[in-house]
């Protein structure tokens, strides 16, 4: 049984302010004093209000991870950044954990929640007989580095974090990488498993007798409190609209008149949040493109009829330039048990 996630966040969406006070607390750790000024001082933080803060725009947490990523040419500086992070440091979410009984439990609230912990990525969770997998989409087009980056600090975090709150040490099962051999000491140290390099996926693995064991973090009365957040951000309401309205996605105009806004304006509040309408619009749509694939056996004209393309070329290059495969190689590639119809088995 696989289920696709759409959780990729941009621009002035809310991302848990803990994260960037953790990503920025380990450039700090692993690069100096210096470095970690520089880089609060380019995204605007104030590290001593950022402990206040319930959310913070997920640009800010994505240029940290960016800068984190540029400073070293290590392959496995992602997984060293999470290494050090507690329950201690996971703001409101611990709220939710306290309701948690097993590993399994705070797994699904994560996966069914994703804005409350924050999220770069689209991914396919497959659970079968033994275990669950979790395969990463780059729906971001982020770089390879940085994708390789997001996705062992995200792996790091929920070892490090799941011996924490159940105290027993465990190990994954499996981590593919889709990146070339490279040093991985510590990753295979701190997972318990050597990761597969070259793979056509970024992925890891787990078993279900880990996902059962209890949670045994002593949370206090106050980490119990269910948190209140804050109202939905510019960018919510503008996906919002977008989704809403499949297939016949309005222009920048269009959208402009709806949010009771000139297009100028429009324009300045996404850029000012590193964004851009397009950039929206090639989310929704290569999202509502994965969902159909993975869904139903449907052909690529189908699937191009029912995003509102009406030529099947358009949507295939566009599906390229979104995912950087056209549709048929993407299928392939995420190994879902559903096809692209037949009659375009043999073209991607």
């Amino acid at each position: 049984m696989s289920d696709y996630r759409a959780g990729a966040m941009v621009g002035d969406q809310g991302y848990p302010a803990w994260e960037l006070a953790q990503v920025l607390g380990a450039i700090k750790r692993l690069f100096g004093e210096a470095s970690y000024r520089a880089i609060c001082e380019r995204l605007g933080v104030a590290p001593e209000v950022l402990a206040h803060m319930t959310l913070v725009p997920v640009w800010q947490v994505a240029a940290a991870m960016e800068a984190l990523c540029s400073l070293s040419d290590d392959g496995q500086i992602g997984m060293r950044a999470s290494a050090s992070y507690t329950v201690a440091e996971l703001g409101f979410l611990k709220g939710y954990l306290a309701r948690c009984e097993t590993l399994g439990d705070c797994f699904r609230l994560l996966n069914d929640n994703p804005e409350w912990a924050g999220s770069v990525n689209d991914s396919l969770v497959t659970l079968d007989d033994t275990g669950l997998s979790v395969r990463w989409i780059n729906t971001l087009r982020l770089t390879p580095a940085q994708f390789q980056c997001h996705f062992l600090y995200s792996v790091g975090a929920l070892v490090v974090l799941g011996r924490a709150l159940c105290h027993k040490a465990f190990a994954l099962e499996s981590i593919a990488l889709g990146g070339p051999d490279q040093a991985c000491d510590f990753i295979t140290a701190l997972c318990g498993v050597s990761p597969q390099f070259n793979a056509p996926f970024y992925e890891w693995r787990v078993s279900l007798a880990t996902l059962s064991l209890p949670v045994r973090y002593p949370f206090s009365d106050e980490e119990r409190k269910e948190p209140c957040l804050p109202q939905p951000s510019f960018i919510d309401v503008v996906l919002y609209q977008l989704k809403s309205q499949m297939p016949l996605l309005p222009t920048q105009a269009e959208m402009a008149q709806a949010l009771g806004m000139s297009e100028r304006t429009l324009r300045r509040k996404l850029a000012d949040n590193d964004c851009s309408y397009q950039r929206l619009l090639d989310q929704v749509r290569s999202q509502a493109a994965i969902s159909l694939i993975l869904q139903a056996n449907l052909s690529a004209e189908d699937i191009a009829e029912r995003l509102g393309f009406t030529d099947v070329s358009h949507f295939r290059a566009s599906f390229k330039h979104w995912l950087g495969a056209p549709p048929g190689k993407f299928q392939r590639l995420i190994g879902s048990s559903q096809g692209l119809g037949t009659s375009n088995q043999s073209s991607d």
